[in-house]
């Protein structure tokens, strides 16, 4: 195996000539720092702006509430209800972990859908019976007072 040899790339000097040197001996060359009183009245001035801008923050999330009132509203309507649904579904699924707790909420579900077929949907007069309750149930509802009966 040969390995190659490469030659030292040259450094320009000329721009470290040029640079001033800073000689500790004479005080004239020492870099001297600001003075106090300008950096003091910067931070004031930040300082002010800073407590401006935190004064007027309520102020400011009153008139983004105030705009937007009804979208906030329906976004937490919207985060809360999903919120609740995870939670009940994984209470449900929690129980439905229990032995025998499912198959007897399953026997509880069967004998429900059989009682209502049978009181409600098997004859013409129940069902008449079943469809004045829904309609009444949708008129309470939508805050509708007057009630029709089907005929």
């Amino acid at each position: 195996m040969e390995t190659e040899f490469k030659e030292p790339q040259k450094v320009d000097t000329a721009l470290q000539n040029e640079m001033p040197v800073i000689d500790g001996t004479n005080p004239q060359t020492i870099a001297k720092l600001p003075p106090t009183d300008t950096s003091d009245s910067q931070l004031e001035m930040v300082g002010a702006k800073i407590s401006q801008f935190l004064a007027e923050i309520p102020q400011d999330l009153n008139k983004f509430y105030s705009a937007y009132k009804t979208p906030l509203i329906g976004l937490g309507v919207f985060l809360a209800s999903f919120v609740a649904l995870k939670v009940v579904l994984a209470m449900l699924a929690a129980i439905n972990d229990i032995p025998l707790v499912s198959p007897i909420f399953e026997l509880i579900g069967i004998g429900y859908s059989g009682w209502f077929t049978f009181r409600y949907l098997l004859k013409a007069p129940t069902r008449k019976e079943l469809a004045v309750e829904i309609e009444s149930f949708k008129k309470q509802i939508t805050g509708q007072n007057t009630t029709e009966s089907l005929n």
